[in-house]
């Protein structure tokens, strides 16, 4: 039987969801600009997800959203130690944060989507820095797609719990979800790499005068040949 939270621990269930949603934006906003990962903010996020997990589904929901933020955590860990300089501390951080609060049902679609999402954030960095062939080697922010792929799904997982006769069926909120951290996702590339490639732009009509090819050419010097 579904666990009937109740109208107060709904009000905080809310109210700490809130927050977790806004310490998730925050951490993705931090990584955009400086391509660091906050643990101040991480910590938050992970306490009122958590909190919200607990209100609206009950105490016995813990042990299993620690668990799996333990094994997505580990296994970043070991991805970390196996191949340095791949993935950060911050990353483990991320990733554990992200089994916290999707639980071991909703983990999968998170990475699904992060997946995609990175995807997508890789090739609009590469190209807003003018990586050409080397698309996808160059630091992408991590928590932009991350974060995109995990606040829908978390808010999903609260509103289930609130009001369960409001969601619609699995397919058509899948698509709710998809369609909502593909919003986030593009969101952060605005303010992340369209600046990036502005510049860039900027930069290289700085460089020198182009002819109506469209070419660089040096100034003349004066001199005849």
């Amino acid at each position: 039987m579904p666990h009937d939270p109740g109208t107060m621990a709904s009000v905080l269930c809310a109210a700490s969801a809130l927050l977790a949603l806004a310490a998730m934006a925050r951490i993705a906003c931090i990584d955009i600009r400086s391509l660091e990962i906050d643990p101040d903010w991480a910590a938050f996020a992970a306490w009122s997800g958590l909190a919200a997990i607990v209100f609206v589904e009950g105490p016995s929901a813990w042990p299993e959203a620690v668990a799996v933020a333990a094994l997505a955590g580990g296994a970043a860990w070991g991805l970390a130690r196996l191949r340095p300089g791949g993935i950060g501390q911050g990353d483990v951080a991320l990733f554990a944060l992200a089994g916290l609060v999707a639980g071991a049902d909703l983990l999968a679609p998170v990475m699904g989507l992060l997946v995609a999402f990175g995807i997508v954030a890789t090739v609009a960095y590469g190209l807003a820095r003018g990586k050409g062939r080397r698309l996808f080697l160059h630091p992408v922010p991590a928590a932009l797609p991350l974060m995109a792929a995990l606040m829908p799904v978390f808010a999903w997982r609260v509103v289930s719990g609130l009001l369960p006769e409001t969601v619609p069926s699995v397919a058509g909120g899948a698509t709710v979800v998809a369609l909502s951290g593909l919003a986030l996702l593009s969101a952060g590339i605005v303010v992340g790499a369209f600046p990036m490639a502005v510049r860039r732009r900027a930069a290289a009509r700085a460089a020198g005068p182009r002819g109506h090819d469209g070419r660089i050419h040096q100034p003349d010097d004066g001199k005849e040949t």
